[in-house]
């Protein structure tokens, strides 16, 4: 095989790797949204869905020949590790005849988005990757591996073919709630020769990630419910399940209700069947605050009557929350819906923010951090990363013992041969023989 990473080599976000056969079939590997531009600044609200043609020009899109609507297409597939936008945020604008492969909660995800947030595209044709067993792709033998991360049913990939073996981590982590599928990934994996793997925190200070583990946030969070007498609002991703459940055990723990809101109770009901401790809006000390543009969103997509289950499970009002504050603990996001809740509140007395995400958002600003900053609050961060720490990747590594390791997602891929052997960089558009890196090719260190 033929490995080419278009993008990732030496940046976090954006991932798009090649592989190609020698007898020529290829397929894709992630295609996501880099998450700035090359000056660090923020993408135009809509970059996404702007034109191919005019994303190719800009460089947002790798120039990628047979991949685009405007030339046949000579990709057989394009196979997504997970639902985080820097790993499939461009996967519509591939060819419409090549199938976009996923796992059962990537699809979930990617639908959802498209449900609820402006200005989301996904691919036509998304199919299903199996946990339990290889996908014929061409000469491809495709398996999705299922990994820990802080986006629902995360893969691994192991791809097969040239009679070689390429284990591709996606993103992973090794402390979240289902750390055993780190601890299992060798064994499932099996030999394989090259290992591209992620490394986010690889030359980075750990507490950029904040606490070490997510059963740390959990009790973090549940100490703060038992002393805090207010309202207390927790700033996480929608698709950071892991953080769904230590709030609602907190909560529990805590003696309190949670409370989420129609987006949320929608992504957390489509996943109960793969999260099956992801709670739901009708579990006892579940509640819903309804939110007007996600109630249209729901009729507008023919599920009015799922809004009004929703209702009759545990609806509450911003009356009831700020009324009787203590009872309640309010998983949100960073967005206008929660600042109009929060300046609502503080009517009546101060509430408690809690920021349950990466500290460099908090920094960057956006609608909650404005909003905090003017009201003299100062958030509590109670976080823990999605990524692994890197002595967790050296000890994975040991234990698969791959021929050769190509890093990508990180901005310190030089750091990696400080926690690892066989270490092979290389650079974005390089194509490069497997057989090369297995015997030594590329940039060692």
């Amino acid at each position: 095989m033929i490995l080419t990473i278009h993008r990732g080599s030496k940046q976090i976000g954006g991932s798009c790797i090649e592989l190609r056969t020698y007898s020529g079939e290829r397929i894709l590997l992630d295609f996501g949204m880099p998450l700035t531009r090359p000056d660090g600044s923020d993408w135009p609200r809509g970059t996404m869905t702007s034109p191919s043609k005019e994303l190719r020009a800009e460089g947002v899109l790798p120039d990628i020949e047979g991949l685009y609507a405007d030339a046949a297409p000579e990709f057989s597939a394009l196979v997504l590790s997970h639902s985080h936008l820097d790993h499939h945020g461009l996967a519509h604008h591939v060819h419409p005849n090549v199938p976009v492969y996923g796992s059962r909660g990537t699809i979930e995800m990617l639908k959802a988005s498209r449900l609820f947030i402006p200005g989301i595209a996904i691919p036509a044709d998304m199919r299903e990757l199996p946990f339990d067993a290889a996908v014929a792709i061409s000469s491809f033998a495709v398996r999705g591996i299922p990994v820990d991360h802080a986006a629902p049913d995360s893969r691994a990939l192991l791809i097969e073919a040239d009679g070689q073996r390429i284990l591709y981590s996606g993103d992973l982590r090794a402390h979240g709630h289902q750390r055993h599928l780190f601890d299992s990934l060798p064994e499932t994996a099996g030999p394989i020769d090259v290992l591209i793997l992620e490394g986010t925190t690889v030359g980075q200070a750990q507490e950029a990630h904040g606490f070490p583990d997510e059963a740390d946030v959990e009790r973090r969070l549940s100490d703060l419910l038992k002393i805090d007498k207010g309202m207390v609002v927790v700033i996480a991703s929608g698709q950071n399940i892991d953080r769904a459940i230590s709030v609602y055990r907190a909560a529990i723990e805590a003696g309190r209700e949670l409370v989420i809101d129609p987006y949320q109770a929608y992504i957390l009901m489509k996943l109960k069947d793969i999260c099956y401790e992801a709670p739901q809006f009708d579990w006892p000390s579940v509640r819903v605050k309804f939110i007007k543009s996600h109630v249209r969103k729901l009729k507008d997509a023919g599920l009015w009557s799922l809004a009004c289950q929703m209702s009759r499970a545990g609806k509450v009002t911003s009356e009831q929350l700020a009324s009787d504050a203590s009872r309640f603990v309010y998983l949100a996001r960073s967005s206008r819906a929660t600042v109009a809740l929060l300046r609502y509140l503080t009517k009546t007395a101060r509430p408690t923010v809690v920021w349950s995400q990466w500290s460099g958002y908090l920094r960057k600003g956006g609608a909650v951090p404005r909003f905090c900053y003017e009201q003299g609050i100062e958030p509590v961060l109670i976080h823990s990363g999605g990524h692994a720490q890197p002595e967790d990747l050296a000890g994975l590594v040991s234990r698969l013992r791959p021929k050769a390791v190509v890093p990508i997602h990180t901005e310190a891929a030089s750091h990696f041969a400080d926690y690892m052997p066989n270490v092979r960089v290389l650079r974005d558009g390089e194509a490069t023989e497997i057989a090369s890196l297995i015997v030594g090719g590329g940039e060692a260190i």
